[in-house]
């Protein structure tokens, strides 16, 4: 499974989920992430269906943060879960759609990487969008975590366009990123950007 580029919504930025996410599907990202704490249930329910519309009109795949019985509600192709959240092999037994885990050291991402299609590994490097993000791992941290597991590792955490190759040359099978698009000034010319820069190396 490849994943290029993996946007991660946040309506931190001055645009709503559906804006930013209409921006990077017109760019060409095929994977993104419905990332919101603020809202009510019902509010994060009305906009991960509109979510779920869009992404069907692209082709794209819709992956859910935290909310197990929000991906299920709104149909979405997957959910991402941390270490905090409802333990990955019980997501397994009652979702079958994709299953991320986040993985912070070699042992977390090894204890979980069975339940797991794909692990969200970081922060890489240092980041503002997360308030609650743990020390940055490095591209070394990266690399042991890639090297460890068998299933596709998506490094997130401080990525752009200055440090991505970096980040490629690891072996990753694909980048997340938020505010590298969403706190440009033309957020779809810098999807478009970044994804052309990881087409051509993962390629």
């Amino acid at each position: 499974m490849r994943f290029d580029v993996y946007f991660i919504t946040d309506s931190n930025f001055g645009w709503t989920h559906e804006e930013l996410a209409e921006m990077v599907l017109r760019a060409g990202i095929k994977v993104v992430q419905f990332r919101e704490k603020k809202m009510s249930t019902k509010q994060m329910f009305e906009t991960a269906k509109r979510l779920r519309k869009l992404t069907e009109d692209y082709g794209a795949t819709l992956i859910i943060n935290d909310r197990v019985d929000l991906a299920l509600a709104v149909d979405a192709d997957g959910v991402h879960i941390g270490q905090d959240d409802l333990p990955a092999e019980v997501v397994r037994e009652i979702f079958d759609g994709i299953v991320g885990v986040s993985a912070h050291t070699v042992e977390e991402a090894k204890r979980v990487e069975k339940y797991a299609d794909y692990l969200g590994v970081g922060p890489v490097f240092a980041t503002k969008t997360k308030k609650d993000a743990k020390e940055p791992i490095g591209v070394e941290g990266l690399r042991k975590i890639v090297e460890a597991v068998k299933v596709p590792v998506v490094a997130i955490g401080g990525i752009n366009r200055k440090n991505i190759e970096k980040v490629l040359e690891v072996g990753v099978s694909g980048v997340a990123v938020i505010s590298a698009i969403a706190n440009a000034e033309n957020p779809e010319k810098e999807a478009r950007m970044l994804l052309e820069i990881v087409k051509r190396y993962l390629r």
